[in-house]
Order: structure tokens, then sequence, then C-alpha cells
């Protein structure tokens, strides 16, 4: 299995040739994305990233609907592994940028653990929210910059259409969180 990590790490997938292989210089494509993900994936492997579950959070819940994205950039710029998956319920429906869908805060969480490993600099914009008591309606544009494992400068852009809930405890949680899209302008 590390093996394989590593030949994704390095780009090279069982049947590929060197003309087979996309650039990764660049515009990043998903498939690059897919790549250095895996990457995160096998550093995560190595080394950790976060604190281990204590199955209690001490990570204070977002209340001001207003700050919710502010947290989860600041959150994701800064590694907080933890803070970031405080902020998805337990059961939460999650398309990550790659368009892969998954179920659950365990899920959620392995997917950030290998997209913390690269450092990514998110810049969320263009949010907008649409609330119907304790649910809402949110889409943002997002901007991301890291590092590929050539160390190249990369960019990628995408959109987020999420629906928020307010939880028992008074904070702001996902329920759906699609990151795949381009939200409208």
């Amino acid at each position: 299995m590390i093996g394989s990590l590593r030949e994704a790490w390095q780009g090279k997938f069982p049947g590929d040739t060197p003309d087979s292989l996309p650039s990764t210089r660049g515009n990043l494509t998903r498939a690059n994305f897919l790549r250095v993900m895996t990457a995160g994936a096998l550093a995560v492997g190595f080394g950790g990233v976060g604190k281990a579950a204590s199955g209690t959070s001490s990570v204070p819940p977002v209340v001001d609907l207003d700050k919710f994205y502010d947290a989860w950039q600041e959150r994701l710029n800064a590694g907080d592994l933890e803070g970031l998956v405080d902020l998805y319920v337990e059961d939460v429906t999650y398309v990550n940028s790659a368009g892969q869908l998954l179920h659950g805060k365990a899920k959620v969480r392995k997917d950030f653990e290998g997209l913390l490993a690269i450092k990514p600099q998110i810049v969320l914009g263009n949010r907008q929210h649409v609330v119907y008591r304790d649910i809402v309606l949110t889409t943002n544009h997002w901007r991301m910059n890291f590092t590929n494992a050539d160390g190249i400068k990369q960019e990628m852009t995408g959109g987020g259409i999420e629906v928020i809930r307010k939880d028992t405890d008074g904070g702001w949680r996902f329920i759906i969180d699609d990151a795949s899209r381009s939200a409208s302008k």
C-alpha cells in the first residue's frame, strides 16, 4: 500500500507512460489534485496531523452565523484539524473539491487530513446566506494556494454550496457541504 501511495505522490499509476501523464505545471486539474491529496495522505501516514479524538470537543462552537465562514477559513489555513472537523455534524453529507461523495464526520476528517498535509491557504469570498429559522443555505467562491510535490506553487478555484444548521449547543455546523462546484455569482 505504501508503494502505491508513493507512486501516486510521484504521479505514477498502473498503465501510465511518460506521455500519458498530465502535466502538474500551471493550472491544476482534478486528477492532479487527487494525486496531491494522495501525497498528503502519505505524509499523514508518516507524520500525522491534528490531535487524537477525545470523544468531546474542546473547540468552542461558532454561534455567530456571520463568523462561520471566517472560522472555517481560519481553521483550514492554520491546519487546525480538530477545529475544522468540529464545524460538521456527525452524519454530514460531504462532497470534496474532487467531487467525491463522503458520509460522516470520520470520512470528512480523513479527507481533511490529506488536504492539511499540503498546507493549503484558502480565501472564501462572495459568501451568501439564505436563512430559514435554524437552517441556512449558503454559497461561496474559494481560491486555494499550495505547493505541489515538485515545489511548484499551485492555485485551485471553485465554489461551495452548503446547508448549515444550528446545533443544540448553539453552534452552526454543516449538514451538507458540497465544495465540488462553482456557486453562481
